[in-house]
């Protein structure tokens, strides 16, 4: 009883078959991928694809079993849920890029200017000029000092002189 009040009611509130539902939303969230900024965060990224896509896979199982199109439609977007999370957890790490840590090869740099104390200075690491900074912040390095690379903070290297490890 109660399930036919449930099939009708959803045959009554929509006069389009399902399927034809599911594929608009599948549509809709697939090209959405195509209209969001540049600045999504890495982690949602190809999230409206894949519901897109699992969308359109819930419509080909609409279309093609009777069995299918007699489900209510909160089952149907419990199933395309299911679908898609399930999707999103097996796919997506496939297309996340992996962080890679690269070693220097070298950790020696020439200062080319004056490293004040707390500033930003320039050094030739690699052969090419970077800013830097001195890892004590109290400490000025002068220029033409061979310095040695800790680490690498955005595009600042962090120095220290070359005198302070020959203690």
């Amino acid at each position: 009883m109660l399930t036919t009040q449930i099939l009708l009611a959803t045959q009554t509130v929509s006069p389009l078959h399902p399927a034809i539902i599911w594929v608009i939303v599948g549509v809709i969230l697939g090209s959405s991928e195509l209209l969001l900024p540049k600045t999504v965060p890495k982690a949602f990224k190809f999230m409206p694809l894949i519901m897109g896509i699992c969308a359109l896979i819930v419509a080909f199982l609409l279309w093609r079993s009777n069995v299918f199109y007699r489900i209510p439609h909160s089952l149907q977007i419990l199933y395309w849920m299911s679908l898609s999370g399930a999707c999103t957890l097996w796919i997506r790490p496939l297309f996340r890029q992996k962080k890679t840590s690269s070693l220097f090869e070298t950790t020696e740099a020439i200062t080319l200017t004056e490293i004040p104390a707390g500033e930003i200075g320039r050094v030739r690491f690699e052969g090419n000029s970077w800013a830097a900074s001195c890892e004590n912040r109290r400490q000025a390095i002068p220029a033409h000092t061979k310095v040695y690379v800790l680490r690498r903070e955005g595009n600042t290297l962090i120095v220290v002189p070359n005198p302070l490890l020959d203690v």
